[in-house]
Order: C-alpha cells, then sequence, then structure tokens
C-alpha cells in the first residue's frame, strides 16, 4: 500500500514534469511565431500591409493623372458587354458617361470612388452611377436577374498594368474591367456626345444590313450578327456537313466602332473589333495586316432552320387576329383556340405564343401566355423533333403539365390537330408594311396554315 509521503512526492514530481512541458511548447511556440513575422516581412523587405498601401498610392496616382480620363470596356458574367469613359479627379469624383442607352452616353453624371486598401489594392464606386445600373436588382430597371442584375460589379481589384491599360476583376461575380488611358482628342468626343453619335451610327446600319458577312481566307461566306440587345457579336459559317458552326463573344461600343470581350477566331485568324468607315459606310477589321471589310448581302446568307437555337432561340408569336405571315387557316384554329380558352370555365384569355428551340437536345417548347383578368400565366406544351437535311421538322408532343394540363381540348386547334400531326418548313418572312425579318412555320400538308413571329 502507497503511504501519504509517496504520494504527495508522487504529485509533486508530476507538477514538475507538466511545467518543464508548458515551458517547452511555450518556447516553441514563441520560435516558431518569431520566424513567421521574419518571413512575413522579407518578401521585397515589406509588410503585406505596406505592399498594398504603396500599390493603393500607385494606382491612385495613375487614374487622378490621366489628365484626360479613361476608356474603360465592362464584360459582366451575365454577358454583353459595356463601354464607359471615367474621369477621376484628387478629390474623389469620378464623371463618366456609359453606352446604356441614350442618356448615359450623353449625359455625364458625377459619382464618387476609393481606391481602397483591402487584402488586395481595391477600386469600389461608391455612391450609385451609371455602373450600379448593370448591376441594379430590379429587373425594371435594366434587364437581368431579380436580385442580381447582369452579374456585374461595382468594386474590383487591381490584377495588373500594362503600358498604358490597367486590368481588374470585380470582387464578388468576377466581371472584368479594361481601363486604357484616352487622348484629348477622345476626351473632346465624349463631351461632345461622341459616344452616342457612334452608338446610333452602328444601330442604324445593322438595322439597315441583316445579312452582313465577310470572306476571309476562302470563298465561304462568315455571316455576322451583331445583337445590340445583348451585346453580343456571333461568327456564323457552313461547317460543310449540313449545318453552321458558330462563334460569339461580348462586345461594347467605342468611339469608332464595335469592341470583343475577347477575339473570335475563324480559320487560326483573330478578329478583335470593327472599326466604322464613315467614307465607305461599311465595317472593317485588319486581319494580318490586310483590311477586311464586312459587307451586306440582299438575300439571307443561311437559311433560318439552320440558325434556329444558334443565332435566334426562337419564334414569338404575337397576341392578335391577324398578323403578316398568318394564313387563313391559322388565322381560324387560333380564334376557335381562344374562343375555348376564355370558356374552359377558367376564363383565360390568350396571348402571345413563344416558340423556343433547343438544337442540342432537338426540343422545341411552346409557351402560351394566357391570363385570367390581369394575372398572367403560362402554358408549356414541350414537343421534341426531327429535322431533314433540307430543313422540314417533324414535331412530337409530350403531355403537357401545369397550366397547359388545363387547356388541352381547347388548344387542340393548334397543337394536336395540326402542330403535332403535320410537317413544317421554317423560313424568314419580311413583313410587308414595317420591313422586319420574321420567322414563319409553314405546313407541308395544310398550305394555308402558316404562321410567323419576331425571331428573337
Amino acid at each position: 500500500m502507497l503511504t501519504p509521503i509517496f504520494m504527495e512526492q508522487w504529485g509533486n514530481n508530476l507538477r514538475e514534469i507538466n511545467m518543464k512541458k508548458i515551458l517547452i511548447y511555450t518556447l516553441f511556440s514563441l520560435a516558431l511565431f518569431t520566424g513567421c513575422k521574419k518571413e512575413e516581412v522579407l518578401i521585397d523587405g515589406k509588410r503585406p500591409e505596406e505592399r498594398v498601401s504603396t500599390a493603393v498610392t500607385k494606382y491612385n496616382s495613375e487614374l487622378t493623372g490621366s489628365t484626360n480620363g479613361w476608356k474603360a470596356f465592362l464584360y459582366p458574367e451575365g454577358g454583353g458587354g459595356y463601354s464607359f469613359y471615367f474621369n477621376f479627379t484628387k478629390d474623389n469624383k469620378v464623371s463618366m458617361y456609359a453606352d446604356l442607352d441614350v442618356d448615359p452616353a450623353r449625359e455625364s453624371m458625377e459619382s464618387t470612388f476609393r481606391v481602397k486598401a483591402l487584402q488586395n489594392p481595391t477600386l469600389s464606386f461608391d455612391t450609385y452611377s451609371y455602373l450600379h445600373i448593370l448591376a441594379d436588382p430590379d429587373p425594371n430597371t435594366f434587364g437581368g436577374v431579380a436580385g442580381w442584375g447582369l452579374y456585374s460589379d461595382f468594386e474590383f481589384t487591381f490584377d495588373k498594368q500594362v503600358g498604358d491599360s490597367i486590368m481588374l476583376t470585380g470582387k464578388l461575380l468576377k466581371s472584368k474591367l479594361v481601363l486604357v488611358k484616352a487622348t484629348a482628342a477622345e476626351k473632346k468626343l465624349y463631351d461632345e456626345k461622341g459616344l452616342l453619335n457612334a452608338i446610333q451610327t452602328s444601330v442604324d446600319y445593322i438595322d439597315a444590313n441583316n445579312n452582313l458577312y465577310f470572306t476571309l481566307v476562302d470563298a465561304i461566306k462568315v455571316q455576322t450578327s451583331i445583337n445590340y440587345f445583348q451585346k453580343l457579336i456571333t461568327l456564323i459559317w457552313d461547317n460543310g456537313n449540313a449545318g453552321v458552326t458558330t462563334t460569339s463573344t461580348g462586345f461594347a461600343f467605342t468611339l469608332t466602332g464595335i469592341r470583343f470581350k475577347e477575339p473570335l477566331i475563324y480559320k487560326d485568324k483573330a478578329i478583335s473589333e470593327f472599326t466604322w468607315d464613315p467614307a465607305k459606310q461599311v465595317y472593317f477589321t485588319t486581319v494580318g495586316g490586310v483590311r477586311l471589310e464586312i459587307v451586306s448581302s440582299t438575300t439571307s446568307i443561311y437559311p433560318l432552320h439552320l440558325l434556329l437555337g444558334i443565332q435566334y432561340s426562337g419564334i414569338i408569336v404575337p397576341n392578335g387576329t391577324n398578323y403578316p405571315g398568318w394564313g387563313t387557316e391559322f388565322i381560324t384554329r387560333r380564334a376557335a383556340a381562344a374562343a375555348g380558352t376564355l370558356t374552359s370555365g377558367y376564363n383565360l384569355r390568350l396571348d402571345r405564343m413563344v416558340f423556343n428551340f433547343n438544337t442540342i437536345n432537338n426540343t422545341m417548347l411552346l409557351s402560351a401566355d394566357v391570363y385570367q383578368g390581369a394575372n398572367r400565366f403560362v402554358a408549356d406544351f414541350p414537343y421534341t423533333f426531327t429535322k431533314t437535311t433540307a430543313g422540314v421538322y417533324k414535331f412530337t408532343g409530350s403531355a403537357p403539365t401545369g397550366n397547359a394540363a388545363l387547356i388541352v381540348t381547347q388548344m387542340a386547334p393548334l397543337t394536336t390537330q395540326r402542330i403535332n400531326a403535320d410537317t413544317f418548313t421554317l423560313a424568314y418572312f419580311t413583313n410587308p408594311t414595317t420591313g422586319e425579318i420574321l420567322g414563319q412555320f409553314k405546313s407541308v400538308e395544310h398550305p394555308n396554315f402558316t404562321f410567323s413571329g419576331s425571331l428573337q
């Protein structure tokens, strides 16, 4: 049996051993901490906060030191591209123009900015400005997604400076922002509504010339689609296999034309911008030191059936009792469907119909807007399709669900009896009144069952 004296001695020894361990761990931790501190200081001989502070001073001086301001090109994660002109001052004010719309392009707006020392040097536009419109969470402001807008940023970290250009990345959503020093002549143009004039010139030309194309290294015509609503440019060409190949990128308007988010590649040749020639009234670019003009064709370069689901996502058939491109049988059958939905027991008013194509999965979705009083509902009728090389479609309907399931019988004059049963060609149709190029469905079996709508 252990004596009390032994137990006391054993306890004292144990406490002494533990105290020695604690002292050793403490000394080791202090040595490790001291080593880390030394390593932190060793990078360029400065602590991280000192390096960030130096970069903040440098970039702030760069921004405010450009007496003619900066051209800026912003490419949000939500797609497209947008150009700005910024003039930063030493009292943290920034005036700007933007290619968002008429007013931002012609009227300067003043806001405030800060270059801040966060984890990385950061440019923050800290009061509401044209830049914030793209990130506005209200879709009624500039479209986009509720809560997110166009997935754009108004705080950016500095990535690098190359010559007269500064590259930045959005802190939250990783938008890309490029700043390029402006010249005195460019500053004068911005202040004299030069951006607005350039945009209007481009829009007018695009509207008047639906079939732009160029030829580069062979005789193949490369169709050039410029969508100024989505700020998207697409090149389309024959792939030699009864189809087309496409490549797209966002773009922003400039004082002299349009600038691409990244170069588009065709046959190993890169194209990064289109410049407007005011004398010849055409776009041109330079590839390999050779001037290349983008010209217009009086006829479509490629048939519509090759572009649905690629250049165009679908066809919007408007609400109405008659419309250019509608055949007599479609008019009669649409009227019957509209009367049926209205007296179905749900009192639904048939409105527009949108036909959306997915060429990856070979599906088409007919989304019909129906109204009960002022309340809008969508009835979706899903289809799969096959298509011949000549562009003849056969649609096969799947079982409708949700709102569509409530009006299957009422919509049958259009769906079950025609779209589900016939084969169709899809082609361009010119509105004889407005000149707008529409998309038109035409039944092979019933030639008077034709209907058209806007291409989207």
